[in-house]
Order: C-alpha cells, then sequence, then structure tokens
C-alpha cells in the first residue's frame, strides 16, 4: 500500500521547480542574465591585445595621475567651494532609469496577475536603490582623499551624503518614470525638463545645507526615500504599462552595448517629422564646382548632420580627445593632437561606407574618382570643427603656460589644423581606395 493510500487526507506536497519560481527568484534570474548578455557583448572588444595595449596602460595612467593628484592636490584647492562637487554628485543621480527587467511574454500571464507585478515592482526599486548607492558609493570613495582631508568632512558625514544622493537619485528614477507614463513627445520634454532643473538644484542646496551634519543630511534623505515610496505606491496602481517598461529595459540594453555594436545596428532612426528640422530646404552646404563630387558629399554631410545616433559618436569623440589633450604635459598633448584626426577620419569614413551601401543609394553607380573625391572633401569638412577646437585649447594651454609671444605662436595651430585636417582626410580615403582596388584585383585573380 501507497503512503498516501495509508493517509488519504493529507494534502501533497507542492513541487520544489514551483515553489522556487517567485517574482523575487524571476527577478533576479533575468537581472544576472541581462548582465551577462551586456558582458559577452563587451567581451567582443576585450580581447586581450586590447586589454594589454589600451586598457591596461590606460588604466595605470589613470591611477597614477589620480593618485598624484589626490597625493598632492593644488594649494588653493581647500578654498574653493564644496557646492561644484556636490552639483556633479546631483547630476549623476540624473542617469539611471527605474528598472522591472520586463519582457515581451509578460503580457501573457504574468503582468495580468497582480502580485507579479507587485513583486517586480518591488524588486525594481531595491535594485534601483542597490545600484544608485553603489555608484555614489564609489563617486565618493573616490573623492574622499579631498572630501576628508582638505574640505574637512568627516566620515560620518560622508556616508551620509552617500545614503541621501541614493534616497533622492532613487526618488527621481521614479518621478522620471511616472512622467513618461504620462505624457509623451514634446510634452513629456515640456514637464522634464523644468522638473530635472528643480530636483539638481534643489538636491544640491540640501545637500549644502546639511554637508557637516550627518543627523539632518540623513532626515533629508528619509524625507526623499519617503516620496519614492509613496511614487511607487502610485505606480502601482496603474495600469497598462507593459509596453513601457519593455520599452526602458530595450534603452537601457541598447545604450550600454551600441558603442560595441555600431557596425551591426544597422536600422536608421525612424523619422518623427514630415521634413528634417535642419536644412528642411535641402539647401547645398557646399559650392558645387565639380557637380558629381559636390553633390555626393554634400549629401552625405547633411545626412550626418541630420541623424543624432551619428552626431552622438563624433560628440564622444570630441569629449575623449578634450580630456586627452587637457590632462597630459604639453609636449604630450602636441603629439596626442597631431594623431587624434586620425581617429576621427576613420569614424567619418566607416560612416560613409555604411552611408554608400544604404539600399537607396546602392541603385546609383558612382565611379571610383567621384567617390574617392567625395569622401575626401565630406571627410575633411566634418573633421574640421574638431580639430580647430582642439588647437583652440592647446593655445590657450600653451598661451596660458609661456606668455608672451607663446601667444603668438599658439595662434598658428589653427590654420596649422586646417592643413593637417584637410591632409590627414586624403591620406585615408588614398589609402583607402589603393586597398580597394589591391582586393579588387586579387578576387579577380581568384576568379
Amino acid at each position: 500500500m501507497s503512503r498516501q493510500e495509508a493517509e488519504p487526507n493529507s494534502t501533497p506536497s507542492r513541487s520544489r521547480s514551483l515553489g522556487s519560481f517567485t517574482s523575487r527568484t524571476l527577478f533576479a534570474e533575468r537581472m544576472l542574465a541581462f548582465w551577462h548578455t551586456v558582458w559577452k557583448c563587451w567581451r567582443i572588444v576585450l580581447d586581450w591585445t586590447v586589454c594589454l595595449y589600451i586598457v591596461l596602460p590606460g588604466a595605470f595612467i589613470s591611477v597614477g595621475m589620480y593618485r598624484d593628484f589626490m597625493r598632492d592636490p593644488p594649494p588653493g584647492l581647500a578654498e574653493f567651494p564644496l557646492y561644484p562637487i556636490l552639483l556633479v554628485l546631483a547630476l549623476l543621480q540624473l542617469t539611471g532609469k527605474y528598472r522591472t527587467f520586463a519582457e515581451a511574454g509578460d503580457g501573457l500571464f504574468l503582468h495580468r496577475h497582480p502580485g507579479w507585478r507587485r513583486g517586480f515592482a518591488w524588486m525594481g526599486f531595491a535594485y534601483g536603490g542597490a545600484s544608485r548607492l553603489f555608484v555614489t558609493g564609489v563617486v565618493a570613495a573616490a573623492l574622499s582623499p579631498v572630501l576628508v582631508p582638505v574640505f574637512g568632512l568627516s566620515a560620518a558625514s560622508l556616508a551620509a551624503l552617500v545614503l541621501y544622493y541614493a534616497a533622492a537619485g532613487l526618488s527621481w528614477s521614479l518621478l522620471n518614470d511616472r512622467i513618461a507614463l504620462n505624457w509623451k513627445g514634446w510634452r513629456r520634454w515640456a514637464a522634464l525638463l523644468p522638473t530635472g532643473a528643480v530636483f539638481v538644484f534643489g538636491v544640491t542646496a540640501l545637500a549644502d545645507r546639511a554637508a557637516f551634519e550627518p543627523l539632518l543630511t540623513l532626515l533629508f534623505g528619509a524625507a526623499f526615500l519617503a516620496g519614492a515610496f509613496a511614487l511607487l505606491l502610485l505606480r502601482l496602481r496603474k495600469l497598462g504599462t507593459l509596453l513601457h517598461e519593455i520599452a526602458v529595459e530595450t534603452a537601457s540594453y541598447t545604450s550600454l552595448v551600441s558603442w560595441v555594436l555600431m557596425d551591426t545596428m544597422e536600422k536608421k532612426p525612424i523619422p518623427r517629422q514630415s521634413k528634417p528640422i535642419l536644412f528642411a530646404r535641402s539647401q547645398p552646404l557646399l559650392r558645387h564646382r565639380s557637380v558629381d563630387v559636390d553633390r555626393l558629399a554634400d549629401s552625405w554631410m547633411k545626412s550626418v548632420v541630420r541623424r543624432p545616433d551619428l552626431l552622438k559618436q563624433l560628440v564622444y569623440i570630441l569629449g575623449v580627445g578634450t580630456m586627452a589633450l587637457a590632462l597630459p604635459p604639453i609636449p604630450l598633448a602636441v603629439a596626442v593632437w597631431l594623431v587624434l584626426p586620425f581617429l576621427v577620419v576613420a569614424t567619418l569614413r566607416r560612416q560613409w561606407r555604411q552611408w554608400l551601401s544604404e539600399p537607396y543609394l546602392s541603385l546609383f553607380e558612382w565611379s571610383r574618382q567621384v567617390e574617392t573625391e567625395a569622401s575626401r572633401k565630406a571627410t575633411a569638412w566634418l573633421a574640421l570643427p574638431h580639430m580647430l577646437l582642439w588647437a583652440l585649447l592647446l593655445s590657450i594651454r600653451i598661451g596660458l603656460a609661456f606668455g608672451g609671444f607663446a601667444w603668438l605662436a599658439a595662434v598658428a595651430l589653427l590654420p596649422v589644423g586646417y592643413f593637417w585636417a584637410r591632409t590627414v582626410s586624403s591620406l585615408l580615403s588614398s589609402f583607402a581606395a589603393s586597398r580597394e582596388i589591391k582586393n579588387k584585383r586579387s578576387s579577380f585573380r581568384d576568379n
């Protein structure tokens, strides 16, 4: 006789797999899977050669500069106000969004069940608080050699500021999520921009008021945490949020891997206006001396200026190059300035090749000479703003360091930057054209 027959009134035990399948475990599995996928994407470019020749030298240089700055801070740093540092910490809280790691399949069952929705919402709340606490703590720990001995903050005050900013950032993520759910388009930005400004300056003002009083800082943090709880309760009462949560997850993943997969993401952004904002009448940017060359170069330049995804890459390069020129000694900065145009022109060359391979442009046949001349002219003009801005920065550094006639010599960097940008563009365009001819000849011989 079996045990169930011997004990007819006993209830069968639940399956272990079903019992362990809760909103908390599923949230944790999705979170780990998300970051594992992001890491695998970054592993595409972070091989041992990149780590050995780029990442490790950059890390050693950065750590050395950080150590030297923290060991011997500038003499006038003690007179520097604390407010800008607190403002940077407040701006840091604007990053990130309220996330639930939702998936499209949740609409079949999980998102329809109130218990699962509440579980994912609370887990997203805990994840957001923990992530903001971690990021803020890392930044505060990096600044602690300056904040504690130079500005006079105690360890308790610094810890209280970390908790305060984490609570404020958590409340902002839920407020941002609320605004995104209620308004779309320009109405969302009309509500988001003033709200974000009030949040940043309000958080900074409260932190500046209570920076040296840990108990008051914790009291302000508790108020922000209570506001975050209230926003979460309002979030739980709102229905029909699945598509918004999926869009947030897609945007989060794209923002983390878009730079790695920029060559594979060929889908152009969907136009949201009936006509472009810039150059709506399609007026030419260049004087058409050569009809085919200038027309092709002009079309591509307007395409780059009109597309935010392409401009974003150029802005990133501009920021990295500016830091590379502002931090090292002047002789090394001059050498870096001469190398940076190769990075800009190479990026523009890659965008040029992607543009020519688009389905509409593939219908046209351009001669090799027209493509080479158009590429050379367009990349030179698009790389020119970077080169001139970097030349201006380097000129100011040289003038401030040496003074006198050094200002006149520094001004000469502007025309040098102009001609150097054109030279680099011509070199890379000619090299690409010769390489293409060589590849076609080799493929013809193989056939």
